[in-house]
C-alpha cells in the first residue's frame, strides 16, 4: 500500500488531529526494529507515519518526539512482558483498553499476520493475514 491509500482510509474513519505531531524519525524505527530484532513491513510504517495527523484512541507511538501523548510501543511491551504472561514474540501496537491489544509477530516480520491478544485469559488469534489488510479492515472494525 501507498501513503495516499492508507490516508484515505483513516480520513474516510478518523478525525484530524488538532496538533502537528511528529512522525517517526529513521533514528526512531532503528530503535525500535534493534529491540525486536526484526524489520517492519512498508504499510507498518507508512500507517505509523501517516497516524502523526489521525486521532485513534489506544494506538501506542513509534515516535519519541512530538506525539499523542500515549505510551511508546516499546514500553507498552516492556511493561507487558514484565508483568504477565506476554508471549515475547508479540509486539503490541494499538491497545484497545480492556488490557487486550492488536499486535504483530518479531518472528513474523515483516510479513506478520495481525494478532488480537485477549488479556482475561491470555489468548492470542489471528486477526488479519497481513498489516495490509488490517488496514483495509480499519473501517469496519471501527465501525462495528
Amino acid at each position: 500500500m501507498t501513503y495516499d491509500e492508507v490516508e484515505t482510509i483513516l480520513s474516510q474513519v478518523l478525525d484530524q488531529e488538532w496538533d502537528t505531531l511528529d512522525s517517526p524519525t529513521l533514528n526512531d524505527w532503528n530503535i525500535i526494529e534493534n529491540k525486536f530484532h526484526c524489520k517492519f513491513s512498508d504499510e507498518f510504517k507508512i500507517f505509523f507515519i501517516a497516524m502523526s495527523k489521525y486521532v485513534l484512541p489506544g494506538i501506542l507511538n513509534v515516535s519519541t518526539g512530538k506525539n499523542n501523548g500515549n505510551d511508546l510501543i516499546t514500553f507498552v511491551y516492556d511493561y507487558e512482558i514484565n508483568n504477565a504472561r506476554w508471549d515475547a514474540n508479540l509486539i503490541p501496537f494499538l491497545d484497545i483498553g480492556n488490557g487486550d491489544y492488536f499486535c504483530i509477530s518479531a518472528k513474523h516480520s515483516p510479513k506478520s499476520p495481525v494478532y488480537y491478544y485477549y488479556h482475561e485469559d491470555f489468548d492470542v488469534e489471528e486477526y488479519n493475514i497481513s498489516f495490509e489488510e488490517w488496514i483495509k479492515n480499519l473501517p469496519q472494525f471501527l465501525n462495528g
